[in-house]
């Protein structure tokens, strides 16, 4: 559409507009034409039809002031317009949550991922998120979409897993699945993109323009936000640390823990500290229970780990000297003993890298897929709606 059509022009004042209140709590009209170079005729009537719609709200009273002239009346964005719901897929558990408009969470709930793997897996999650929309008294109507999160390499425009070993899924065609289940917009990607936007709009890294995620848990992934912009590589596949190889002599001789891992996973991923140390006390043993062995300093899982923990210090290493992040951020299953991991890597960090970098444990915690696919969705999503470093 042509920039001089003014149906274009129309659309774009709605959008400036909107995501100016969105992103300064209350303003008056007159700040919000000065501010944005707009006519007062222009900004009244955008105003008027966002107030009709519900998008914004008036607030104060518009009485008259000390010095004779009347106050202006303040405006103020309505997040709970509309909601968004987040998917995230992991390999281990599914965790779903519904946000409003500012990616509050409203609504939490997670299940096993491998109990409904096989069969009932899509059935499952719109159970969970009919009995969220049921407690929060909301139908289809206030739902502008879904974003989703998957363990794998996701082709986001045909809406196909490629690979996504976790989940034993080759080709997968996700979206069409998830659309016979919902009938609103639905947006898909590689689970780790989505927590890094998630920690980029409303996590540690919201300040950082230059930010990676990396994501510790039945594998290893990451995201990288490089100048306010999610990079996802000319394949999808960008920042597949899982692949890194951090150890020449090792490498020569290993197997992926799973069929499709890559080396540094096999290595360094929970459930290859749970699997490697299973095998060596010859029962079944998880991450989380293979570090209180390992604070209790058995043998066996002190060996294992510090392995794991100096592998991941070299590559996150290469990460810092290849990409000059300001912040790395830590999330995954394994990540819970952050104290223990970082204590032991800093120093391999610091020995192998140019420059300093931060590398910090996720606030988001348990909830960033969820925050992260919303942040997806408002990403894509060609609403009036923007957060920061989209496009």
């Amino acid at each position: 559409m042509h920039k001089g059509n003014p149906s274009y022009m129309k659309q774009m004042n709605r959008r400036l507009i909107i995501n100016y209140i969105k992103e300064n709590e209350t303003v008056s009209r007159a700040t919000i034409s000065k501010q944005l170079s707009l006519s007062k005729p222009t900004v009244s009537a955008v105003v008027d039809q966002l107030l009709k719609e519900g998008w914004i709200l008036e607030t104060g009273s518009g009485e008259a002031s000390s010095s004779g002239g009347r106050k202006p009346v303040n405006l103020k964005f309505n997040p709970h317009k509309a909601y968004i719901i987040g998917v995230d897929i992991g390999g281990t558990k599914v965790a779903i949550g519904i946000t409003d408009l500012n990616g509050s969470m409203i609504s939490f709930s997670e299940f096993p991922t491998q109990v409904y793997l096989e069969k009932n897996l899509f059935e499952q999650i719109k159970k969970h998120v009919e009995e969220q929309k049921e407690k929060l008294n909301i139908d289809n109507s206030k739902i502008l979409g879904m974003g989703v999160g998957i363990p794998g390499v996701v082709h986001v425009e045909k809406g196909i897993v490629k690979e996504a070993p976790a989940l034993r899924w080759i080709n997968f065609p996700i979206k069409k699945e998830l659309n016979s289940k919902f009938n609103f917009p639905i947006y898909i990607d590689n689970d780790v993109n989505i927590s890094v936007l998630g920690e980029h709009w409303k996590g540690i890294g919201s300040t950082r323009s230059n930010l990676i995620y990396i994501a510790i848990g039945t594998g290893i992934g990451s995201g990288l936000i490089i100048n306010n912009r999610l990079y996802r590589g000319s394949n999808y596949s960008a920042g597949e640390i899982g692949y890194m190889v951090t150890d020449k002599e090792h490498a020569q001789q290993y197997y992926p823990v799973y069929e499709g891992y890559g080396y540094l996973e096999s290595v360094s991923s929970g459930s290859s500290i749970g699997s490697q140390l299973s095998k060596k006390l010859k029962k079944t043993l998880t991450a989380k229970e293979a570090f209180k062995l390992y604070e209790k300093n058995n043998k066996q899982a002190v060996e294992i780990i510090e392995t794991a923990i100096e592998n991941l210090g070299i590559g996150i290493a290469n990460y810092i000297s290849l990409f000059d992040p300001e912040m790395i951020v830590l999330g995954g299953g394994v990540s819970e003993s952050y104290s223990l991991i970082i204590n032991k890597m800093q120093p391999i960090i610091d020995r192998f890298t140019p420059e300093k970098c931060d590398v910090v444990k996720s606030i988001l915690g348990k909830e960033a897929g969820v925050v992260g696919a919303v942040a997806l969705f408002l990403k894509e999503h060609d609403s009036m709606l923007t957060i920061k470093g989209e496009g």
